[in-house]
């Protein structure tokens, strides 16, 4: 698996996540704002592979 699509890929998962917990419990604590911490990682780390040269 190529992880230049993988990991954006995995960040908009992780994103959703995020806004579905928040969703359910409308608490940016806790979970919520772990998964967006995820997805926020894995989008800055598929933003470098795909600029990196």
């Amino acid at each position: 698996m190529d992880p230049r699509w993988l990991f954006p890929l995995l960040a908009v998962g992780f994103a959703i996540a995020a806004a579905w917990r928040w969703n359910r419990t409308r608490q940016w604590r806790g979970a919520a704002q772990t998964w967006a911490l995820m997805a926020a990682i894995f989008g800055a780390v598929g933003w470098w592979l795909n600029n990196a040269g």
